[in-house]
Parts: C-alpha cells; sequence; structure tokens
C-alpha cells in the first residue's frame, strides 16, 4: 500500500476551499448594539435572526429600514441589510450566505 502525498498547493488550501461549504451559511456576525454597516469587509451578510431586539433597526441595500422589533423572535429572515443601528442590548444574529443559494 503506498502513501499519499498531497501536492503543495492542494495542502495549502482547506478542505472547504477545496471542496465548498456543505451549508448556506458560511459566517455569522453577532450584534449587539451600536451601529454595523455591511458593507466592505462585511459585504455578503444578510439573513438575521433575531433572539432580543433592544430597539435596532436594520437598513436594507436599497433602501427602507425596519424596525426589527416588528419581526418575530427566533425566525430566519433573508434581507439584503446595509445597516443595523440602534439597538441597545439587542442579540441578533447576522449570516452570510455562500453564493449559489
Amino acid at each position: 500500500m503506498g502513501y499519499y502525498y498531497p501536492d503543495y498547493e492542494s495542502s495549502e488550501k482547506t478542505q472547504f476551499t477545496r471542496l465548498g461549504h456543505p451549508g448556506k451559511y458560511i459566517s455569522s456576525y453577532q450584534y449587539t448594539g451600536g451601529q454595523v454597516d455591511f458593507t466592505g469587509s462585511n459585504y455578503g451578510y444578510g439573513s438575521i435572526i433575531i433572539k432580543t431586539v433592544g430597539g435596532a433597526t436594520a437598513s436594507l441595500s436599497d433602501g427602507g429600514q425596519i424596525p426589527l422589533g416588528d419581526l418575530t423572535t427566533g425566525t430566519i429572515y433573508d434581507l439584503s441589510i446595509r445597516q443595523i443601528s440602534g439597538g441597545s442590548a439587542s442579540v441578533i444574529y447576522v449570516f452570510k450566505k455562500q453564493t449559489g443559494f
């Protein structure tokens, strides 16, 4: 039985890079207050689930705002979020979806 020696290029990549991400969401951000912009290095986050809202508002990428207290806690909402702000004592999870979903 022979030994497998991966080449340098494949050994430097993670399984996720080589094979893809198995789930729908690939990263999460926990919002707990203040203002967070989901542009630049935070681009791509959009789906949210609310644990506690604390008065937070989500601004959408092409305009409009949603008071997050109007949404049901524990439900995932697929939104195109530009910013979350104004939520002291909030716990909101924002997820980044992998492309193709």
